[in-house]
């Protein structure tokens, strides 16, 4: 049976429609977003920076928190909102504040009583004079009025991140490395609940590849490049369930992120792989627009378009996903019946998920009455995420057609497949292993990745890994021998 490029774009809808009719009856992690919610890390990972369902539902909602626990969701305002009404100062009190921010919060500030922090539990009004002097009964401090008004973040929502890896590869001319070591300056947050937004930018890198024979100085540091995601996320758009993200980002495609894993390394296969002189792979950021929404609670479907430089073609793709058990995607967590006897499905969560991928790449096709040579293809996957109590399974599966991958006409049919066990040992203790097939059509490999990660404190990780890879690949007419023995000890640390 054939398919069509655009094909490719209706199955994971139609599974879209057949998720939801079933049900009637998925790092962007940073400190920042632990100090402006007053959590700890280990709310939304498992070990830094892989999420758990909790930092899932963060991520889905546009970095809004919305609390952990059962109805999460309907204890999400922030503390400037919890406060009780109390009774204005005085007419000079009232008459002091002014702006055209919300209005439940202006009132509050006309009352004197926006304090960072809880409330106070002093009922009689406060004095205009304590009030203006950032004081306030209880111990407290005034917020200042313009940062509530403008809904500007009180925290600066910057944090850092820093890895350094050593690594141990036996065919390589240093079988010991330890040079490879980057910096990470990330943002990210919302502004009044109505607009998310994240941003990462490299400020250094520094590797074998990337140094230079003379200078020793990183041959990057000179390139402007170096922004990995830039984008907005307008959060209910004109009143509706759907969200408008929009900038430089990785779309919406399988259920998890280029850097939600344990490993600190090797991306999963199924995401990561290449074709040809084709660049195009699945956890790649690109500028893009995206629409996407939670429906009932538990099911997730995104849509969007990719401007890629140089093509007057538009690029589309399509993710929908649905998740069955657990807390749903506004951290609402199900019922638990304790009268009766303990079930399989009082701790087992299921997400199943689906995406299509369609674009043109190759040659700029930008310019009048030049005919490029082109590359058509599409991408298909599938993924599953299995979670009961200290254990997880993650399995991803993908079907790719390019037909001129190497810009010589000859189609390449490819498929990839990555299998992930985990077992949670202690509570910052994981130990998975992962297994891996890749056929692109001109390699055909498998890798075995076993992985330790350990969080002695929640912002630092430390990941040991090794990677056994072993194929074929297509030389000329022969076909060569390919074999990997790679062992990586890293720290991660972000704050």
């Amino acid at each position: 049976m054939k398919f069509s490029r655009h094909s490719i774009l209706i199955i994971p809808s139609v599974c879209f429609i057949a998720t939801g009719i079933m049900s009637a009856t998925e790092s962007h992690a940073i400190p920042a977003f632990t100090r402006a919610n007053n959590v700890e890390c280990s709310t939304c990972h498992t070990i830094y920076p892989a999420l758990n369902e909790y930092g899932e539902a963060f991520l889905k909602n546009g970095y809004v928190y919305f609390g952990k626990g059962k109805n999460g969701a309907q204890k999400s305002k922030p503390v400037s909102e919890q406060v009780e009404a109390k009774p204005a100062a005085s007419a000079s009190a009232v008459t002091a504040v002014k702006g055209d921010g919300e209005p439940s919060l202006l009132s509050k500030l006309k009352a004197g009583i926006m304090v960072s922090g809880s409330s106070s539990s002093d009922d009689s009004p406060k004095d205009t004079a304590q009030a203006s002097s950032g004081e306030l009964a209880g111990g407290g401090e005034t917020k200042a009025e313009g940062i509530v008004l403008s809904g500007v973040p009180e925290h600066l929502p910057i944090s850092f991140a820093a890895s350094m890896h050593g690594t141990y590869d036996r065919t390589a001319v240093s079988d010991v490395d330890f040079s490879t070591r980057s910096l990470k300056l990330n943002a990210g947050g919302n502004f009044k609940r109505k607009v998310g937004f994240f941003g990462t930018y490299l400020l250094y890198t520094e590797n074998t590849v990337g140094l230079s024979n003379t200078s020793q100085i990183p041959t990057n540091m000179n390139e402007k490049n170096d922004i990995g995601e830039l984008f907005v996320v307008f959060r209910h758009a004109f009143d509706t369930p759907v969200n408008v993200k929009v900038g430089r980002f990785q779309p919406k495609l399988g259920l998890w992120k280029a850097n939600n894993k344990l490993s600190m390394t090797n991306s999963y296969a199924t995401y990561s792989y290449t074709v040809g002189q084709s660049s195009f792979k699945a956890e790649q950021p690109q500028d893009a627009l995206e629409a996407n929404a939670i429906i009932a609670n538990r099911l997730f479907f995104a849509t969007g378009m990719v401007n890629r430089k140089e093509q007057n073609t538009k690029e589309w793709y399509v993710h929908t996903s649905a998740k069955f058990g657990g807390a749903d995607y506004l951290t609402n967590e199900p019922d638990i019946d304790l009268s009766k006897d303990e079930s399989i499905f009082d701790f087992l969560t299921v997400t199943v998920g689906g995406y299509g991928y369609v674009g043109t790449n190759g040659e700029p096709n930008n310019t009048p009455g030049v005919k490029p040579r082109q590359n058509e293809f599409y991408r298909a996957g599938a993924d599953i995420d299995l979670m009961y109590k200290v254990y997880r399974l993650k399995l991803s599966t993908v079907l790719g057609n390019d037909d001129s991958p190497s810009l010589v006409y000859k189609p390449v049919k490819t498929h990839a497949v990555a299998v992930e066990g985990e077992y949670t040992i202690l509570q910052n203790l994981i130990g998975a292993l992962r297994f891996e097939y890749t056929d692109d059509g001109v390699q055909n490999v498998r890798r075995f990745i076993p992985t330790f990660a350990y969080t002695p404190i929640e912002n630092v990780k430390i990941a040991a890994e090794y990677k056994h890879e072993y194929g074929t690949a297509k030389v000329a007419l022969t076909r060569a021998e390919i074999l990997n023995k790679i062992g990586t000890l890293g720290v991660t640390i972000s704050f």
